[in-house]
């Protein structure tokens, strides 16, 4: 939608009309030396100029010429993209993708799904929601894999989720090292809060760096980690070192027994983890004057060549 600067500009659009109407004649022999082409213009507004016999396109092509300007001066504009108000935070999201994501106890609309499906659905309603802070996804298994770096564009990692697959990095879990891929991604030179979402269904059972471990390490880096058990039933086990993770690495450690808790769970995170929220949002704005001014340049070259032409 194109909007205006300045729409009282438009007040002027009658004024050649009310100077043909009111001006006076201009005399033969005027000593001020005007080029040709624009006296022919002048003269239009003359007496001498209302008697000529003129073709009715130049009296077209000079009221849109003169309609074009009003509008250049009138400021159109459009508004793009929003303006994104950086929250100073960087956020790494890892997700799960081992064997056991793809047991098929959640519900999701009514309808049985595999907890990956409704990681997935979730996950992309939180991430659009993180404008404002660096997003990034990762996906682990017995491998961890950077997916999409740290970046802004929020959409389009929300949408890197629809091309994940279960056992994509293998199909054992491996905790410490998604958060040791998630440590070394940080830019440790740049001055952001670092966080890290992990989630898993509770299991941690392979890798020589455990969980633990690597909770500690993230630590040291300045990372923070909320851990969330995402099973109907989590072991006991696996609850504890998801939440000896979270512990120490300065984060909080969330159970979700269903899809219903996940969404409560991204709701809390998002009160911990706020982001910018202005009253108002900026947006890039396009400049469409130029292009006004450019037809009427067009226009104006048009009828000197036609009054060149006439001398």
């Amino acid at each position: 939608m194109i909007d205006l600067m300045r729409p009282w500009v438009f007040v002027l659009l009658p004024l050649p009309l009310l100077a043909w109407r009111i001006l006076p004649a201009i005399a033969a022999n005027a000593a001020l030396p005007v080029p040709a082409p624009i006296r022919g213009l002048i003269s239009g507004l003359s007496d001498e100029g209302r008697r000529r016999r003129r073709r009715p396109e130049d009296l077209w092509i000079k009221a849109l010429g003169w309609a074009l300007l009003v509008v250049a001066l009138a400021g159109p504009y459009s508004r793009d993209s929003i303006l994104v108000t950086p929250t100073g935070r960087d956020l790494m999201i890892a997700v799960d993708l081992s064997a056991s994501m793809e047991q098929q106890d959640m519900i999701l609309d009514d309808v049985s799904v595999p907890r990956f499906v409704a990681v997935r659905e979730l996950l992309k309603d939180f991430i659009k929601a993180r404008k404002g802070d660096r997003v990034g996804l990762i996906a682990y298994g017995h491998e961890a894999y950077l997916i999409s770096p740290l970046g802004y564009d929020v959409e389009a990692v929300a949408a890197v989720l629809d091309e994940l697959a279960i056992g994509l990095p293998g199909h054992r879990t491996d905790l410490g090292r998604a958060i040791g891929l998630a440590v070394k991604t940080f830019d440790a030179e740049q001055d952001a809060g670092r966080v890290l979402i992990l989630l898993s269904d509770g299991e941690d059972n392979s890798g020589e760096l455990t969980g633990f471990d690597a909770a500690v390490l993230a630590a040291q880096h300045g990372v923070r980690i909320h851990t969330i058990g995402f099973a109907s039933n989590i072991e006991a086990d696996g609850a504890d070192v998801l939440r000896n993770i979270a512990n120490n690495a300065d984060g909080v450690f969330f159970w979700a027994r269903s899809t219903a808790d996940l969404a409560a769970t991204s709701r809390a995170i998002n009160e911990m983890e706020p982001t910018e929220r202005p009253e108002e949002e900026n947006h890039i704005l396009r400049d469409w004057s130029l292009y006004a001014v450019a037809a009427v340049l067009l226009l104006l070259a048009g009828l000197i060549v036609q009054e060149i032409r006439k001398a």
